[in-house]
């Protein structure tokens, strides 16, 4: 066998997603020697594409991308790290148009409009809207605002505190019941938690507030060129700051000597660092590292979370433009009063595909270099889908996504005619190309009185778990928490423009 390269550095990171580019890139300004490393042929992890037939650009996760605004604490991040100019992004004026039932809302992204929308609508929930709304700005807020509470710029309101305590024990199905009375608003919310990748009969309320707040109050945009140009771009400035990227190198073996991480061997490589980031699951750590005592006692406590959801996406494209047969938004979403009756006990079944939230995603809208393209997505488990064999699998994915394309159909009879291409991804698929236990999409399933505090300790020294595994899922957290951790763990301000 051939004998590995060996490379130093300060800093090592495990994942080239969006965390590890973020990490990676304040590490690096800050003087650090910092290798990221990632298995897969693309930077981006989640944040990446793919083509067909030369003509149809498929984004693999992006929707809206919050946290801008005076208010958002992505651009607060970016800022301060110097890559905000660096990307190209544009600002959504429409949060999306909904379908629940015959009622058709078509919903504003800017917070006045759409609280008014949603009080000429629910007339009759008027007091009860605003009590929502004080939530969000209350506990919301207090919980989005952890990350500069980390970096000492922010102080809790205690008052808060103990009514999110409250909130963290009780689903969001059960919150929302308390509050709303109308089964079609309660739905409507119910329906937008598909955006923080969660299903509301599970995840806990205050979780879905803190989302509420960031998804309702801070700005939306979107990257032009998909969100592979957003990757790409953090990945060459990296770069240029000094740091060095692997791709297409899978870590086979953490180092460890005397309880502490000393780096990695991958096929090719020997890495020896003074400090590991690992940004994936954190259930690959068992496979990863020799067996200790210590990491025994870690992985019976991951046994107590559960992983998260993934997703099944049905990626389309037409002959024509969507617009020509009437699909003229950006965004729509698809939602059934009938989760209301029988949400956790559809998961078991495959009529979820007929009830959970379906999101139509239409990016010929928002920039037509991606062709003339339409997404579908439910969320999705694991199920059977690791389970089957080659020739029932892919039977499976086509009758699924050929329900999707019904459901859809049944507002837009015209898009059967014109689908020229598709394909499907799965749970299964996510697994494949970023390693993500469970196929989840969105980190461990944030279920009411859940304990994660034990992933800020990891088995070994010299290592920390970081990313949305840890603290939730989505573009603004991952490129956040990359931000938090690595100025807190240099110790030095990030002076603006670096």
């Amino acid at each position: 066998m051939k004998e590995r390269a060996k490379i130093f550095a300060d800093e090592l990171v495990v994942g080239a997603g969006l965390t590890g580019l973020v990490y990676g890139n304040v590490a690096a300004a800050s003087g650090k020697r910092v290798v990221v490393i990632d298995k897969h042929t693309k930077v981006g992890g989640y944040a990446t594409n793919f083509s067909r037939k030369g003509e149809y650009i498929f984004d693999c996760s992006l929707h809206k991308i919050t946290g801008f605004g005076k208010n958002g604490n992505l651009e607060d991040a970016l800022t301060r790290t110097g890559l905000i100019d660096l990307v190209d992004f544009e600002t959504y004026e429409h949060l999306t148009n909904i379908f629940i039932g015959k009622r058709n809302l078509r919903l504003s992204a800017h917070p006045e409009q759409f609280i008014a929308q949603l009080l000429q609508a629910f007339p009759d929930e008027a007091e009860s809207i605003q009590r929502f709304v004080s939530d969000i700005k209350g506990c919301g807020y207090q919980n989005y605002m952890i990350a500069r509470l980390a970096l000492g710029e922010h102080e809790l309101s205690l008052d808060e505190i103990v009514r999110g305590r409250k909130l963290s024990r009780i689903t969001t199905y059960d919150y929302l019941c308390e509050l709303f009375n109308n089964r079609e608003l309660i739905t409507l919310f119910c329906a937008i938690a598909i955006n923080l990748g969660v299903e509301a009969y599970e995840v806990d309320a205050l979780y879905f507030l803190h989302f509420a707040y960031t998804f309702f109050f801070t700005e939306k945009r979107f990257v032009k060129g998909s969100s592979q140009a957003l990757s790409d771009t953090l990945a060459g400035e990296f770069t240029r700051r000094g740091g060095q990227l692997i791709v297409r190198e899978e870590v086979n073996r953490l180092k460890v000597k005397e309880g502490t991480v000393t780096g990695c061997l991958t096929r090719r490589y020997d890495i020896t660092a003074g400090h590991t980031v690992f940004t994936g699951c954190p259930n690959q750590i068992i496979d990863l590292s020799p067996s200790t005592t210590e990491l025994d006692r870690f992985a019976e406590k991951l046994e107590s979370l559960e992983f998260g959801l993934g997703a099944f996406i049905v990626y389309l494209g037409l002959d024509r433009p969507p617009k020509d047969i009437g699909i003229t938004e950006d965004d729509y979403l698809f939602a059934s009063t009938q989760y209301l009756d029988c949400a956790e006990g559809l998961a078991a079944s495959d009529e979820r595909y007929q009830h959970w939230p379906l999101s139509v995603s239409n990016y010929s809208v928002l920039d037509s270099s991606y062709g003339n393209v339409i997404q579908l997505e439910v969320l999705d488990h694991q199920s059977d889908w690791f389970e089957l064999d080659r020739q029932t699998y892919k039977k499976r994915k086509i009758a699924i996504a050929q329900l999707l394309i019904d459901r859809f159909a049944s507002h837009f009879p015209d898009i059967k005619k014109h689908i020229r291409y598709f394909d499907v991804s799965t749970p299964k698929t996510s697994k494949k190309f970023t390693n993500s236990y469970g196929g989840s999409s969105f980190g461990y399933k944030p279920t009411p009185k859940r304990n994660v505090r034990f992933l800020q300790k990891p088995p070994f020294q010299g290592l920390q778990f970081v990313g949305t595994w840890i603290n939730g899922a989505g573009y603004e957290p991952a490129m956040c928490l990359g931000f938090t951790a690595a100025t807190i763990r240099n110790r030095q301000p990030i002076p603006e423009g670096a």
